[in-house]
């Protein structure tokens, strides 16, 4: 199977907020300019937070433990690790959640976290439950960066918490990674759903 390719994402950032003038990195910690050199710094740092995770994950039960998330894996590379973006995005054309509507987004997402709790633990409603809550995480995109590597530890989490494991291991397999970004990108809840049923292993 053949990895698809998808347009990049695009920001409405005139001030330059988030990266160095005339450039898109990233103003980071530790100042590097250099694209590759800074990708090479943050994909480091942010694995090593992400070997720690999985020895003892962050129990998810609102959006404030999602902001820990983000915070916990980027607080090595960026100041505002946890925060949520103060600039609007879009990727492949699909605009993401406007930030003037951050405070429905945040109500919403508690709400399908109550509710992910109290189905039953079947797999069906499980896999029905994490595709949502992935869906509409991923519209929120909450994130300057960061906002995949921090939905899927929210995704696997949350299987924990329901005696499951979900590794969405997009940089391992292709056909997971191609489930993974047509439902996140165009918002298809069967693609999603498709996607767990795969990778969702009972403990």
């Amino acid at each position: 199977m053949v990895k698809k390719q998808y347009e990049n994402y695009k920001y409405i950032d005139p001030e330059n907020q988030y990266t160095y003038p005339n450039s898109p990195v990233l103003i980071n910690k530790q100042n590097i300019t250099n694209p590759e050199k800074a990708y090479r710094n943050e994909h480091l740092l942010v694995t090593r937070r992400l070997a720690d995770l999985r020895l003892k994950p962050i129990d998810i039960h609102s959006i404030r433990d999602i902001l820990s998330i983000h915070k916990y894996l980027f607080q090595d590379v960026y100041i505002w690790a946890g925060q949520y973006r103060k600039v609007n995005i879009s990727k492949s054309e699909n605009a993401f959640m406007p930030i003037q509507s951050f405070d429905t987004a945040e109500t919403y997402i508690n709400h399908l976290i109550h509710s992910y709790y109290q189905i039953d633990n079947s797999k069906d409603n499980i896999i029905k439950s994490l595709a949502k809550i992935l869906d509409n995480l991923n519209y929120f995109h909450p994130f300057r960066e960061g906002n995949g590597r921090t939905q899927r530890e929210v995704i696997r989490s949350l299987a924990l918490a329901k005696g499951y494991s979900a590794q969405i291991r997009v940089e391992q397999d292709d056909e997971v990674y191609n489930l993974y970004m047509d439902g996140t990108v165009y918002g298809d809840l069967g693609k999603l759903e498709e996607l767990f049923d795969k990778i969702l292993k009972e403990l």
